[in-house]
């Protein structure tokens, strides 16, 4: 799991300066990018939000405070 989360930031951080870049030479490439940092962006929060999800259920199962 940490390998895609990884992989999707990197994904990200290129898409977004590659877009900034080909927004000189091609808008339609630079259109390309920014969707792929999107995407990578979205994908990435919704992992982020899952794995959240899953501590904060761990969290509520390891819950000692109702001794």
């Amino acid at each position: 799991m940490d390998l895609i989360k990884y992989t999707l930031l990197i994904t990200a951080i290129a898409g977004q300066v590659l877009g900034i870049v080909l927004v000189f030479i091609s808008l339609i490439w630079a259109g390309v990018f920014y969707a792929l940092y999107f995407v990578a962006l979205l994908v990435l929060s919704i992992l982020f939000i899952i794995e959240r999800k899953k501590e904060k259920e761990e969290d509520d199962q390891n819950d000692y405070s109702d001794y």
